[in-house]
């Protein structure tokens, strides 16, 4: 059963290899056809503002990519959920349930705290005003959110990294 498992493990391996090498090269295939073909290509409006043939296409793919992330943290949350469920209190020593409630939580609260505080000013966007809330406080959430949880990324490896150093002090 032991090696069955393994080949399994392997073969997951091998599969999420090449979806990586697959989305690493249809990104480098979409930013190259975005900068190649058309990208000095003069606004009708204002000849002083490119406007890039292959904008929609690069939105386009944006969005696919966003879709497949959230619909990957999604079937992770349940998954972790469901195995952190499964999973005895804890595992080899490793408080699994609580990293992940603390996790996906402050993720959440950071997510929300951000959008609530986030800025609704309006900014001037290719020369006109741009006022549209929602969005403003959207973008502001995740900028902020992706710097906060970023230095809490930061703060949590320093303190992994102290961890030989707490071991002695402990002695």
């Amino acid at each position: 059963m032991k090696k069955i498992k393994g080949l399994v493990k392997m073969d997951e391996e091998r599969i999420s290899q090449r979806i990586l090498y697959v989305m690493v090269g249809l990104v480098v295939a979409v930013f190259l056809c975005f900068y190649l073909i058309g990208f000095d290509e003069p606004f009708a409006a204002d000849s002083s503002f490119n406007a890039p043939m292959l904008t929609d296409l690069l939105i386009g793919f944006m969005w696919f990519l966003f879709g497949i992330a959230v619909v990957a943290a999604g079937i992770a949350a349940v998954r972790s959920v469901r195995l952190a469920r499964n999973n005895e209190r804890l595992p080899n020593g490793v408080p699994a349930r609580k990293i992940t409630t603390i996790v996906y939580g402050t993720t959440f609260l950071c997510l929300v705290l951000t959008f609530v505080f986030g800025s609704a000013k309006t900014m001037i966007i290719n020369g006109q005003n741009f006022s549209d809330t929602f969005l403003l406080r959207i973008s502001d959430m995740f900028v902020n959110s992706s710097l906060f949880l970023l230095l809490c990324a930061a703060g949590v490896v320093i303190f992994g990294a102290t961890r030989y150093y707490r071991k002695e002090r402990m002695k």
